[in-house]
């Protein structure tokens, strides 16, 4: 069953004396019940506009939003039973946590104060919020605070749970257990969920689908398996990813099995392109292997010992930009050492438009 439904969904910022900006720019998507869609993209990609335009934040300039069928973009935010986890937890300090999370379902009325208290015990169990049911927001952590903003969203009982970055304050340590408590609770509850963010690394272990957005357009969408191992065009490729892809300028050949990146080096391409056509290859860090007597001769940059892997950064003859390659931990390399490389998966894109060659 489709959840959530945006259709040529549009936002355009006019101010006298200023161009008009067109923050989101004809968006259709669907959500269907349970899923949890990740909005994946830089700062000012129109992301966080196109949340606020479902939780009725902002007006609409075009295009509907339909909730399990029925249109809501005229409806006021507080009539279409959206929750929203902010960024910046908006909570209120003078209130308890119990408070927090009870505001809401007395502003809408029709509950006893009884079904409240008992709504509020539920989520603040479900979220592990019940041993800080009396304390204030100035006495939180941050993670304690995006726990209760997100038990917030979620003692309405929304049709749409809304997640606006909500990740971005914490700590590394606390993020990677603030994400897993996040997913749990999510599949738990079943919420049809959006999740806001510019972190790739969130989108990819949270969301069951990727929206990756630029410049109010979504660029791809698919599974994070389809949005990392066959990326759509090159800003997809090197948005989505850690280290980022490489992307190496090149023509190709004669043959058009090859791509030539300098006087004497060549890539085998993974389909067939038109000769002396322009061309960036991409080839993701993991899929490069250091090899023994063959492969691309390349002389050693850097190379930064991580551990549990490192990061090689070789220079290629005559290749303006370096390869970035992981390696294995037990790999050591100095600076000039000479080293060979050997490509697995490669992908190709139209150096002029950027997309991905079928």
């Amino acid at each position: 069953m489709t959840a959530l439904e945006l259709h040529e969904l549009r936002k355009t910022y006019r101010s006298r004396g200023r161009p008009a900006v067109d923050a989101v720019r004809g968006l259709d998507l669907k959500l269907e019940s349970g899923e949890l869609l990740g909005l994946l993209g830089p700062s000012g990609c129109g992301k966080s506009t196109t949340l606020r335009m479902i939780a009725g934040l902002e007006t609409v300039t075009g295009g509907d939003i339909l909730v399990g069928g029925a249109s809501v973009v005229r409806r006021p935010a507080q009539d279409r039973n959206i929750g929203v986890a902010f960024e910046n937890y908006a909570l209120y300090p003078p209130l308890t946590v119990a408070e927090n999370l009870a505001f809401g379902l007395k502003a809408r009325g029709g509950r006893a104060r009884r079904d409240i208290a008992r709504k509020v015990a539920e989520i603040a169990e479900r979220v592990d919020l019940t041993g800080i049911l009396g304390a204030r927001p100035a006495g939180l952590s941050s993670g304690q605070k995006q726990r209760v903003s997100l038990a917030r969203a979620l003692v309405r009982e929304p049709d749409v749970l809304l997640l606006d970055e909500p990740l971005s304050h914490l700590d590394a340590a606390q993020r990677d257990t603030t994400r897993r408590e996040l997913k749990r609770i999510q599949r738990d509850l079943g919420h049809t969920t959006i999740l806001v963010t510019h972190d790739q690394e969130e989108a990819l272990s949270l969301a069951d689908r990727i929206a990756v957005m630029k410049d109010g357009v979504v660029q791809q969408l698919g599974t994070p398996f389809e949005v990392y191992d066959s990326p759509a065009s090159t800003f997809v490729a090197d948005f989505v990813g850690e280290p980022a892809i490489n992307l190496l300028p090149g023509i190709a050949t004669d043959d058009g099995q090859h791509a030539r990146l300098s006087a004497t080096v060549r890539i085998a391409l993974p389909v067939p392109v038109a000769a002396g056509r322009s061309v960036v290859v991409g080839i993701r860090p993991e899929d490069l292997e250091l090899t023994g007597a063959e492969g691309l001769p390349a002389r050693v940059v850097a190379h930064e010992p991580l551990l549990e892997s490192g990061i090689a950064t070789l220079a290629l003859d005559g290749v303006e930009r370096h390869l970035v390659v992981l390696t294995d931990p037990e790999v050591r390399l100095a600076h000039d050492d000479l080293v060979r490389v050997t490509p697995g998966l490669t992908h190709v894109f139209d150096a002029e438009t950027g997309d991905s060659l079928p």
